[in-house]
């Protein structure tokens, strides 16, 4: 019989510590893929730890079902049943087989968007021949709340209902699969403990062991990239108190479903009682995500604009020393010119007062020819008469 293959899907809300959890998994011996996506410094500086395909699959799906990963109405009911998800089931299955190494027996995933999507992968997973565990990665909403505020354009209020609306639908489709609970803060305080216990809840013998990581891990976990480390206010809305509630029984080591449910239920009469408040919360939210996107978009095009400034600039600055030198040449040349002048115009002078002295020479011998001349002349006259 083959090895069991394990797939570990890793959940968690946006700005939860998934991607240094991911990195971790990692650093223990699971495989990620290679096409990853590129780390941003301003957002994710160490990293996102998510494959490229993946994160397009997921937006696909997504928008199929007229839904935007900030968006915190529940999917369509039924959505698995959807006839057009067939293609992208495809995809999936066949990203699963194909992005990791053939010899791989341990990988992981990461995208908060799994969260929403869990249903769908697990059976992706399987029909890819994978087992798939969970690692639930926790957070406390407040901190959440205030570093997607920071990132996005987005108030509290949203945030709440995108961390109620994640850590909701991926905790209870997860119940019936192997998982384990990674909370960040814990994480970065203790994560020998923590990953020693997650191997043993989901029955993986890491490839790597804890010992064997330690350096590499600790070369990773950066607790200066901990930020938003606020505490719950007093005064807590209806939204902050319900996930405060949630967040506080998750961190028990055995949740109890059965009060987890009566938060979810609230969760989800409360949308219902604030229906059209909460569709024109939505609708704002898509509005401004929407501005925020074409503004980036500009701000992506009026940045390459100035680096082709920039880059003309430096052709031209490269040009004008190229010119610089060659007025340099030119005068250079200009100077000897002059000097060869100079010269030419000597020479001439020196040639004329050689044609001079020629012509003198010259006259001096026609009158000393013409003198001889008469001499002789007169010598045979003087001849002749004797």
């Amino acid at each position: 019989m083959p090895e069991q293959r394990t797939l570990i899907l890793v959940l968690g809300m946006h700005r939860s510590g998934t991607s240094v959890l991911t990195r971790v998994l990692n650093l223990l011996g699971a495989d990620l893929g290679t096409k990853l996506l590129q780390q941003q410094p301003d957002i994710n500086a160490r990293g996102f730890w998510e494959h490229e395909q993946l994160i397009a699959i997921n937006e696909d799906l997504l928008s199929m079902l007229g839904r935007s990963w900030y968006d915190f109405q529940p999917l369509p009911r039924r959505w698995g049943a959807d006839d057009r998800i067939s293609t992208l089931m495809v995809r999936a299955v066949d990203f699963l087989q194909q992005a990791f190494a053939d010899n791989a027996l341990l990988a992981a995933i990461k995208d908060p968007r799994l969260c929403l999507l869990l249903p769908f992968w697990k059976e992706a997973a399987q029909r890819a021949g994978w087992r798939p565990v969970i690692v639930l990665a926790t957070r406390a909403p407040w901190e959440v709340s205030a570093s997607l505020c920071r990132r996005d354009p987005m108030d509290s209020a949203s945030a709440n209902l995108l961390w109620l609306r994640y850590t909701r639908d991926s905790e209870q489709a997860s119940r019936d699969l192997p998982r384990s609970r990674v909370d960040y803060a814990a994480l970065l305080k203790d994560w020998e403990t923590l990953l020693e216990r997650t191997g043993k809840e989901l029955d993986i013998a890491w490839p790597h062991s804890v010992e064997e990581a330690r350096e590499a891990v600790a070369a990773e976990i950066d607790p200066g990239l901990y930020h938003q480390r606020e505490v719950p206010g007093e005064t807590k809305s209806q939204l902050e108190t319900m996930a405060e509630q949630a967040y506080k029984l998750m961190q028990a080591e055995k949740p109890d479903h059965a009060a987890l449910n009566t938060i979810w239920e609230d969760f989800d009469r409360f949308l219902q009682e604030c229906a059209v408040l909460a569709a024109s919360l939505q609708e704002a939210n898509h509005r401004l995500f929407s501005i925020t996107n074409e503004l980036q978009a500009l701000g992506t095009s009026h940045q390459q604009a100035l680096e082709v400034i920039a880059q003309k600039d430096r052709q031209l600055e490269g040009l004008a020393g190229e010119l610089e030198h060659a007025v340099s040449v030119v005068e250079k040349r200009d100077e000897q010119l002059q000097k060869l002048a100079s010269e030419l115009e000597h020479a001439g002078t020196v040639v004329k007062e050689r044609d001079a002295q020629l012509k003198q020479l010259q006259d001096g011998c026609h009158k000393l020819r013409s003198h001889v001349a008469i001499k002789l002349v007169a010598k045979l006259f003087s001849l002749d008469s004797k």
